[in-house]
């Protein structure tokens, strides 16, 4: 619930003030439901709560008692319940008091709309508005549009009006199978919801304003894909994102979330503008290796004409002719053990490593000197192709070394995205303290052993935790304690709760716990 009013309150304050409004309805209704001895509990009862309704109080009860009939009061700890229902309650309100004074006037993001609106190279092109929630897109809707007096701004955000002609009327040169009846304007201004974002032509603008940011930066590429489209007039589209403010986004933690999952897209994907802030790195290689392999690159194409070269297609097409010409073979090879080495010559001296933890693989090429010369399928499945018959050899002196330098590269790798996917707002202060401290411990100590009581302290103390122990790691928390007296702290912890019987017990963790580990490597030699 604190993530979800936190996040319409970076939309829009009239958002957050319709769903605290909505909020306070809904506990009154259930606060009466209760002193007549209804528990409106059930989908039923959740509708009836959440409907808006200008019926009067005893009718929505007697509705509820309708569909509330198989809970019995006496089954509840109805004393406390009603207590803790008025408490919410009495919270709700007191915010709701505090934002209500906020008119459209004094709300200084609308403000910063309207500024930007009147100004190049918004002022007088097409404006494409995004935003997650409905109440915000009619709340800009009313506001660009007062008193309802201009015919070339509109709003959808639903099912209750014409998609088509939404469309049709904004962007009328890339949808010309629509027809503007007679006296219907064309849109300049198009304020809505993701109900746009998908699948449409709207490449007669130029300009998209997220007036709000999702969760999911998929759905922010989607946005700016229905402008930036082929048959767009426009040598630069643009693109306007309203971050959340400061104090609000350090409990929400949004704009760092999608600064990394975007990031992560960039890497991996490809894409050819930035999306959120002028931060990141393109990797538009990626993006048109989608269409053509030979575009990875220089190195890609030197493996490739000197017959090192191996798509994934291929490699897969030579398993599959193994496993139908030779099972017993097939088999053998696909239970070997983690960890198998092995060395086979080439003429460009190496060494190949697959790391994999749980459902994160990560291919690594690198060359005499150590270094990382691709991560790319291809090369490397090129490098280490061989035919059947080809003798081994002995492995290199300081090999095994050598793979566990590379090891721990994947090692902070793997930390790292389970760090970004872990949302913070999961956690208390205190463990979101903790967290941090132990990220910076594990990334500046170059011992093992205490890199391995780091992992296990951060997945113990990542958990649910009780009430006592919340305490004690707020106290470490106001007290600034950090570096190895906070390890300390938290291994006397660790062991006076009890927090080893936890993770001892089975199926306490995850099935898809990421412990990094070798799955295979070769020398090249």
């Amino acid at each position: 619930m604190r993530i979800l009013m936190f996040k319409r309150f970076e939309s829009s304050v009239y958002a957050f003030q319709q769903t605290l409004s909505r909020m306070i309805t809904m506990h009154q209704h259930f606060l009466e439901a209760l002193k007549e001895g209804v528990v409106p509990a059930g989908e039923d009862a959740q509708a009836i709560l959440y409907e808006p309704s200008a019926a009067e109080e005893q009718d929505i009860v007697d509705a509820l008692r309708r569909v509330s009939g198989r809970y019995e009061l006496a089954d509840f700890d109805s004393a406390r319940l009603k207590k803790d229902i008025e408490h919410d309650l009495k919270l709700l309100r007191i915010m709701f008091e505090l934002v209500q004074p906020i008119t459209p006037a004094s709300d200084t993001k609308l403000t910063k709309l309207k500024d930007i609106l009147a100004k190049a190279p918004l002022r007088g092109g097409k404006r494409l508005i995004f935003t997650q929630y409905a109440d915000t897109a009619q709340y800009l809707f009313d506001n660009l549009n007062p008193d309802g007096k201009r015919d070339d701004i509109d709003v959808i955000y639903s099912g209750d009006k014409s998609k088509a002609r939404a469309v049709g009327r904004f962007a009328p040169k890339a949808n010309p199978e629509y027809k503007r009846a007679p006296g219907e304007s064309e849109l300049t201004t198009l304020v809505a919801t993701d109900v746009l974002a998908e699948g449409l032509n709207l490449q007669d603008c130029d300009n998209i304003i997220n007036y709000d940011l999702h969760w999911n930066p998929v759905r922010l590429i989607q946005r700016f894909g229905r402008i930036d489209r082929i048959g767009s007039d426009h040598d630069v589209v643009y693109g306007f994102n309203f971050l959340p403010e400061t104090a609000l986004d350090a409990n929400l933690g949004l704009r760092q979330t999608l600064r990394d999952r975007i990031q992560e897209i960039h890497d991996t994907i490809g894409e050819d503008a930035r999306i959120l802030d002028n931060t990141e790195h393109l990797n538009e290689q990626a993006m048109y290796a989608i269409y053509d392999k030979k575009s990875l690159g220089a190195e890609s194409l030197e493996y490739e004409e000197e017959g090192e070269f191996l798509d994934l297609n291929e490699a897969e097409e030579i398993l599959r002719q193994l496993r139908a010409e030779n099972p017993a073979e097939y088999d053998r090879i696909a239970n070997l053990r983690d960890g198998i080495r092995a060395a086979k010559p080439s003429d460009k001296p190496g060494m190949f490593v697959f790391c994999q933890a749980g459902r994160y693989q990560q291919l690594f090429l690198l060359d005499s000197n150590g270094e990382i010369i691709s991560r790319d399928i291809p090369p490397a499945l090129g490098a280490i192709k061989c035919a059947p018959d080809l003798q081994g050899q002995a492995l290199p002196s300081g090999y095994n070394a050598a793979v566990m330098r590379v090891k721990r590269i994947f090692d902070e790798e793997v930390k790292q995205r389970a760090a970004e996917r872990q949302h913070t707002l999961s956690l208390t202060l205190g463990q979101r303290y903790v967290m941090r401290e132990l990220g910076v411990s594990f990334r500046t100590s170059e011992d093992e052993d205490r890199k391995g009581q780091i992992t296990l302290l951060e997945k113990a103390f990542r958990n649910p935790l009780t009430r006592a122990l919340q305490r004690e790691l707020n106290l470490l928390r106001r007290n600034g304690v950090t570096g190895e007296a906070l390890l300390k702290n938290l291994a006397k912890l660790f062991d006076q709760h009890g927090l080893r019987d936890w993770l001892d017990r089975p199926n306490a963790q995850p099935a898809d716990t990421e412990y990094p580990r070798i799955v295979c490597s070769e020398a090249l030699v």
